[in-house]
């Protein structure tokens, strides 16, 4: 009769359900929500590491693409004559090597027969060594510049990455090769590489398709080993034929891996991005977790104090609505929500936390705009003037001086009026980058005009520093001077400059006027040469570009 009694119980029915509820609620939810956990994981995860593929893969085409053109560059410089005295050559190398030290295993010119001219920094046997049967250097003998395979070196016995150019007589013959040598490990190469990481135990793979070969890896026993053969990987062996994107595969090791592919274009390498499962999904199992614990929880509370567990839900939840309308309000900073548990709570906070997030982000991206120029993404006048007062307070402190070289391109406005904007456009960031390449870390670029750049130079405590600063006014001449290729036209343009030195009782908006009017001085004097200020402690001079 008691059963009875109980089973046609409301309260006891309500119970029931809310228990066969409660249960069946969480088998679902450990089940099912484990399931699409790990597929939006996979989606993010791979997402993720799509974007982190991309983003080394793009610094280090960079920094090839960069130390190629610099060897192109040096070997268009190079005096021929200097191929016939092999120590004013060494000289000359290094002299070069000193002011952008990137190759850091040296510089070597070797003549058509692959023997050594001189190199620097000199490595023992090398100068006078022969390098007739590197394959680079009989390709770069064909007349076409390339960066190397990796390798290593002959004479230094380190894992080095070359690049060589030819050196072409007037008659456009090969008179000799121009060759850097980089150390794979040299600081500032490929370091996102080796010693990037991805969470606990992710991290970086560079491969060399042609070579089957690992380049660089964050794990220094795979570096310059042999990739795993066919069949091992099938994630692997599909970005060896080409594949580019991210999916989930097993490695060589026999570990489950979210892996990212993406492309080095200058050299046919390509950056893997690898995240083993466990880890990227470790979210998932510490939410199952989570579920089993509330479920059992959930059973005893529905038996006895159903409000109170409601409460102590919801409590969070109320904290944070709280702590948003307050951030809304103005009274608090936007800050990130604490995340209280692991449950619907929890991943509504964090939406908000990742929505924040975006906001700062956002935020960033307008601070960055308000302080760069946009097409060249150089410092623009706000951001310019501001490091003036900079340069100028530490001036007054340090008893020092700063320099500002104002650049008005000469030759651009018939771009314009020919090819269009689009080409001026170009011809603009071609020209920054080509005198970013020739400043030092320290020194500002920013462009404060239409053609006009203003360059400036601090914490000039020497003579010497200040007459560093027309040499630097003479490399960017000459840094700009060569053709440029727009739209199938070979086009020059130059450049005048304007120097003004400023001291510690200067401000600078006199410096920059100093500045301006002696680049038009050096317009006046013939262009392409810079100008000195009258106001300024060295002399005036000009100096035009030969020929």
């Amino acid at each position: 009769m008691t059963l009875k009694r109980v089973s046609q119980s409301l309260l006891a029915r309500l119970i029931a359900f809310g228990l066969l509820l409660v249960i069946l609620g969480s088998f679902a939810r450990y089940y099912l929500l484990a399931k699409y956990l790990r597929e939006d994981l996979t989606q993010l995860v791979s997402a993720q590491q799509l974007a982190y593929a991309e983003a080394v893969a793009q610094d280090i085409d960079f920094k090839l693409r960069e130390r190629l053109r610099l060897l192109q560059r040096l070997a268009a410089t190079l005096p021929q004559t200097l191929l016939d005295d092999p120590e004013r050559l060494g000289a000359w190398l290094a002299e070069r090597h000193k002011l952008n030290p990137v190759f850091s295993l040296g510089i070597v010119v070797a003549d058509t027969r692959g023997t050594v001219l001189a190199d620097y920094p000199a490595a023992p046997g090398r100068s006078g060594g022969s390098l007739a049967g590197d394959p680079d250097f009989t390709h770069a003998l064909k007349g076409e510049g390339r960066i190397g395979r990796p390798k290593t070196g002959l004479f230094t016995g380190a894992r080095l990455l070359p690049m060589s150019v030819p050196l072409r007589a007037r008659d456009g013959s090969v008179r000799a090769v121009l060759i850097g040598l980089t150390a794979l490990a040299a600081p500032d190469f490929l370091d996102r590489i080796s010693h990037g990481r991805i969470g606990e135990s992710g991290g970086f793979l560079l491969v060399s398709p042609a070579d089957r070969l690992f380049v660089a890896a964050g794990r220094p026993e795979l570096a310059m080993k042999p990739t795993p053969p066919s069949g091992v990987n099938p994630l692997h062996d599909k970005a060896m034929d080409g594949f580019r994107g991210a999916g989930v595969t097993t490695n060589a090791q026999g570990v489950e891996e979210v892996s990212a592919i993406a492309s080095v274009p200058s050299t046919g390498w390509f950056v893997v991005a690898r995240l083993p499962t466990a880890e990227a999904y470790a979210p998932v199992r510490r939410a199952q977790e989570v579920v089993i614990r509330q479920s059992m929880i959930a059973v005893a509370l529905v038996l006895g104090v159903a409000g109170f567990f409601i409460r102590r839900m919801l409590g969070p939840l109320h904290r944070a609505a709280r702590l948003a309308e307050r951030m809304t309000a103005g009274e608090l900073p936007l800050a990130p929500l604490p995340v209280v548990r692991d449950d619907e709570v929890g991943l509504l906070t964090r939406a908000f936390n990742q929505l924040l997030g975006k906001l700062t982000a956002s935020q960033v991206d307008l601070q960055r705009m308000a302080h760069h120029d946009e097409l060249t993404g150089l410092p623009n006048r706000v951001l310019l003037a501001d490091r003036l007062r900079q340069g100028l307070a530490r001036a007054r402190r340090k008893d020092s001086r700063i320099a500002a070289l104002y650049l008005d391109l000469d030759g651009f406005k018939p771009i314009n009026d020919s090819l269009g904007h689009e080409a001026g456009d170009i011809a603009l960031r071609d020209v920054s980058a080509r005198l970013r390449a020739v400043l030092r870390q320290s020194d500002t670029l920013a462009r404060v005009g239409g053609d006009e750049f203003v360059l400036l130079v601090t914490d000039l405590a020497s003579r010497e520093d200040c007459a560093g600063v027309t040499e630097l006014a003479r490399r960017c001449i000459e840094a700009v001077a060569p053709p440029l290729s727009i739209k199938g036209h070979t086009l020059r343009v130059g450049v005048s400059i304007g120097i003004a030195f400023g001291a510690a009782h200067d401000d600078p908006e006199s410096v920059l006027m100093a500045a301006d009017h002696a680049m038009y001085e050096a317009k006046k004097a013939g262009r392409g040469c810079y100008r000195i200020a009258e106001a300024a402690s060295s002399p005036a001079d000009t100096e035009p570009l030969p020929g």
